[in-house]
C-alpha cells in the first residue's frame, strides 16, 4: 500500500483550466488537480524527453484569469492508458500525465494561487 506523500490538499480542477509548461519546448494540457504545492495535467506527448532542461515555469489560464511564470520542477511525466473511444482512430496520440511541484512562488503568485484555488476548483482530488 502506497503512502500519500503530498503536504497539501489537492483540489479537482474545473474542465476549462489550461496549463502551459515551458522550458526548451512547451507542453500544453488540461489541469486535472491542483494544490498550493503543485498540480497535475494531461497532455499529448510529442517531444523527446531527453531534450528537456531542469529550468521550467508554468502558465495557468481560465476564463480571463492567468497566473504567469510560476517556477516549478517536473516530479513525474507518465503515460496514460488510451480511452477505448480513441483506440479506433487512424491517428494514435500518446497521452501523458505530468505532475509538477511549484518552486519558489513570489508573494503575488501565492496570493493569485490562493484566489485561483477558492474560485476555480471543486472538492478534493484523489
Amino acid at each position: 500500500m502506497l503512502t500519500e506523500q503530498r503536504n497539501n490538499i489537492r483540489f479537482l480542477a474545473q474542465d476549462n483550466i489550461i496549463v502551459a509548461l515551458r522550458n526548451d519546448s512547451t507542453k500544453i494540457g488540461k489541469v486535472k488537480d491542483i494544490s498550493k504545492g503543485g498540480l497535475s495535467f494531461e497532455h499529448i506527448y510529442e517531444e523527446d524527453p531527453a531534450r528537456e532542461t531542469s529550468k521550467k515555469d508554468i502558465f495557468l489560464w481560465v476564463n480571463e484569469f492567468c497566473i504567469a511564470k510560476v517556477p516549478c520542477r517536473v516530479v513525474y511525466d507518465i503515460p496514460v492508458r488510451t480511452s477505448s473511444e480513441y483506440q479506433s482512430l487512424t491517428i494514435q496520440f500518446n497521452t501523458r500525465r505530468c505532475g509538477v511541484q511549484f518552486d519558489g512562488l513570489s508573494e503575488g503568485q501565492t496570493a493569485q494561487l490562493d484566489f485561483f484555488l477558492k474560485t476555480y476548483t471543486q472538492g478534493t482530488g484523489p
